[in-house]
């Protein structure tokens, strides 16, 4: 059985992540450093820069290798696993994994990756964070505390963290200055671009920009403006304007608004920005859109 198991883990790629800046754990009477276990499928091009994004620079990073000790996991305090799926080869794996750390699982998709990493982070960060043994998983994916609390990670939101969209990305088209109409992507590859898009459309009209995006996902703002471009097929800028304006569009149908207070709504930053803006990405100002009968909201 052991030496199936080890076959399982082939396609994974493992490391203990240690929190050194963080408050210390309480370990047999020892202060150690927080530490969790992290796994990602051995297709990802980069897990390194992968954990640096997510966790930011002040880790320590072990890479497991094939055979070797295990004593470094049996003070983990997280598994963090990111998988598009949970299949049995994952679990068996998983299974493993617990039997030598006893730790919660959290397993997630490039859609919430980013806000699982947050939630296990400000877990560790607290001041209070508990001693080792304190918490605990239960072998089938759930989060599991002291007092029974349970969170399956799968379906519960993670507390303390950013509302995201959750459906499907919508068609968000943009028609640049030279008349091209450029289509954003639905289907992203990478999970930083993607938590971008669905932050965007769920707090549009919240002060955003490119620098605080890049901020929140670990990236400088030139690397994340390639990022995103490369992989939504337009700047983050003009995809955050063009969901404030068909968000705009939508609310000029309601005539019970002024422009001014959809303009704020919107998140545009004095009504003079929202019309002119609006002029030139709809061919109308925002008054002359919401008169114009064959106008398309």
């Amino acid at each position: 059985m052991e030496e199936r198991l080890e076959a399982q883990q082939e396609p994974w790629t493992s490391f203990v992540i240690e929190f050194p800046t963080y408050p210390r754990q309480l370990v047999h009477g020892r202060e150690e450093s927080q530490r969790i276990l992290f796994l990602c499928p051995q297709t990802e091009a980069n897990p390194t820069e992968l954990c640096l994004a997510l966790f930011g620079s002040q880790i320590l990073m072990h890479r497991l290798q094939k055979g070797e000790s295990t004593d470094a996991l049996t003070t983990t305090g997280f598994v963090f696993v990111y998988s598009a799926e949970t299949t049995n080869a994952l679990r068996g794996v998983l299974a493993r994994y617990q039997q030598i750390t006893n730790a919660p699982v959290l397993v997630s998709q490039k859609s919430n990756v980013v806000k699982t990493a947050h939630f296990v982070t400000e877990f560790l960060n607290r001041v209070t964070a508990p001693a080792f043994g304190q918490i605990r998983g239960n072998g089938d994916g759930a989060l599991e505390g002291g007092k029974g609390a349970r969170l399956d990670s799968s379906v519960a939101p993670l507390p303390g963290n950013e509302e995201l969209w959750n459906d499907n990305l919508p068609e968000i088209v943009l028609v640049t200055e030279d008349g091209q109409t450029v289509h954003a992507s639905h289907t992203l590859q990478d999970y930083r671009a993607e938590y971008a898009c669905r932050y965007v459309l769920a707090h549009f009209h919240e002060n955003i920009n490119r620098d605080k995006m890049a901020e929140t996902v670990n990236l400088s703002p030139g690397y994340f403006s390639n990022l995103f471009r490369s992989e939504v097929g337009m700047s983050f800028s003009d995809y955050l304007i063009q969901v404030r304006v068909e968000n705009a569009k939508s609310l000029l149908r309601r005539f019970d608004l002024s422009v001014d207070a959809i303009s704020k709504k919107c998140g545009f930053n004095s009504l003079a920005h929202f019309s002119r803006t609006f002029k030139d990405r709809c061919g109308l100002s925002p008054l002359k859109f919401r008169k114009s009968p064959h106008a398309v909201a």
